[in-house]
């Protein structure tokens, strides 16, 4: 695992979880005005930050590692915000270091079946289960930009690159698709394994601020719409025009409304 930390001695930071695919999904959120006064330790998860590991890392693994990372830098309370399956990571950290995790902004969790209704499993796996095995085959033949854009244009949509070129430049796109080779051996093989049900769910009880993006797939609303009736307290927000690339769409206002519960108060834990 890599970070950055803004810095300060506060003993209470803000965590940004990268998305998978790639790692720089917060970078322009990191610096935007509206958060400079919190203390940001940005993430980018072992696999991303260098060399993968030789056996992949579980779910519980990566949350282990930035809950050891926050306690090194002498942090005993943190506002985690997360993106698409780094939301997997902050729910987990709720789970299994709930006095460390004081709230969570989860933006576009991914779409998996742990996380939604049983009701759309089936729909779910017909329209992306395609994408996934055309995905997976294109990495298995080595051919890491098909497997990249395949996976982004149907989570993200077809301008993706646009988006990036504008949020991250050039060279951002160009290491985004370099970067994905973990995501498709080790990170999707994790998130299959992953369990998360009601009874789990009902283990968090700390406020949950769930972000979409109004041009997002209807399974995305269909998603945060389950996980707020069954978060004991949830929330949700929804940003119109923007999709799953909500992080570098509009990184402005996805700070705004972090800094907005930052100021909040904390609901009492039950």
């Amino acid at each position: 695992m890599h970070y950055t930390d803004s810095g300060g001695t506060s003993n209470e930071a803000l965590v940004l979880l990268h998305a998978g695919v790639f790692a720089d999904w917060f970078v322009p959120l990191d610096h935007q005005p509206a958060l400079a006064d919190a203390r940001r330790i940005l993430v980018t998860r072992t696999g991303y930050a260098n060399d993968p590991p030789m056996t992949p890392m579980s779910i519980e693994d990566h949350a282990r590692e930035c809950a050891d990372l926050l306690h090194a830098l002498g942090i005993d309370r943190a506002r985690l915000v997360a993106h698409s399956s780094g939301t997997l990571f902050a729910l987990q950290m709720a789970i299994d270091y709930p006095d460390l995790v004081t709230d969570l902004v989860l933006c576009e969790p991914p779409l998996i079946e742990p996380l939604m209704s049983p009701e759309d499993h089936a729909a779910l796996g017909a329209a992306l289960g395609p994408v996934i095995d055309a995905a997976m085959t294109a990495v298995m033949r080595g051919d890491l930009p098909t497997a990249y854009d395949t996976f982004m244009t149907a989570l993200c949509g077809p301008d993706h690159p646009a988006v990036i070129t504008a949020a991250l430049g050039s060279p951002g796109l160009v290491k985004a698709r370099a970067d994905c080779k973990y995501f498709f051996t080790g990170e999707i093989p994790s998130v299959g394994q992953w369990r998360f049900d009601d009874e789990l769910a009902q283990r968090i009880s700390q406020p949950v601020h769930l972000v979409a993006g109004g041009a997002s797939l209807p399974f995305t609303h269909h998603l945060i719409t389950h996980l707020a009736h069954t978060l004991p307290h949830a929330d949700i927000t929804v940003m119109p025009g923007r999709n799953h690339l909500l992080p570098l769409q509009a990184p402005a206002e996805l700070a705004n409304l972090i800094a907005a519960t930052i100021t909040a108060p904390i609901l009492e834990s039950a």
